[in-house]
């Protein structure tokens, strides 16, 4: 990937994760010029509001602001809906890494989540500290 379009990514990312930013703010911002303003000025809503296209082995960078929102704010079984969510959404198996960049919240939440989902036959673990690979389980839908 080149390099304008991975800063065009980061701004995409930035974006999505300020959902209470105006647009007169980033007109505003726009205006002052340089180069990112000038990036900035160049995106598009439709890239703002489409979840980019992810593949199982995509640890990230990658974040979906209002997921990341409501996850900071859950509560366990909440957590865990939404860890759970994102190894459906994964369809294979994924990394911890993986799960992080898309979910959020400290190691040890997330740890801990992946074994209440195990404990309850959701999700199926396979490896060991860094290979250890999550899939939600077929039948646990």
């Amino acid at each position: 990937m080149r390099l304008h379009e991975v800063q065009r990514q980061a701004i995409i990312t930035v974006l999505r994760n300020m959902p209470r930013a105006t647009l007169a703010e980033i007109c505003a911002f726009c205006e002052r010029g340089g180069d990112r303003a000038a990036q900035l000025g160049a995106v598009t809503i439709h890239e703002l509001i489409t979840p980019p296209t992810l593949t199982a082995g995509d640890a990230g960078p990658y974040s979906d602001g209002v997921r990341l929102n409501r996850a900071k704010r859950c509560n366990r079984e909440a957590f865990d809906a939404l860890v759970y969510e994102v190894l459906v959404e994964a369809a294979g198996p994924v990394g911890a890494s993986y799960l992080r960049a898309r979910v959020g919240g400290p190691r040890w939440k997330l740890q801990g989540s992946l074994g209440r989902l195990a404990e309850a036959g959701k999700v199926t673990r396979r490896g060991v500290t860094s290979t250890t690979r999550y899939s939600a389980t077929s039948g646990a839908l």
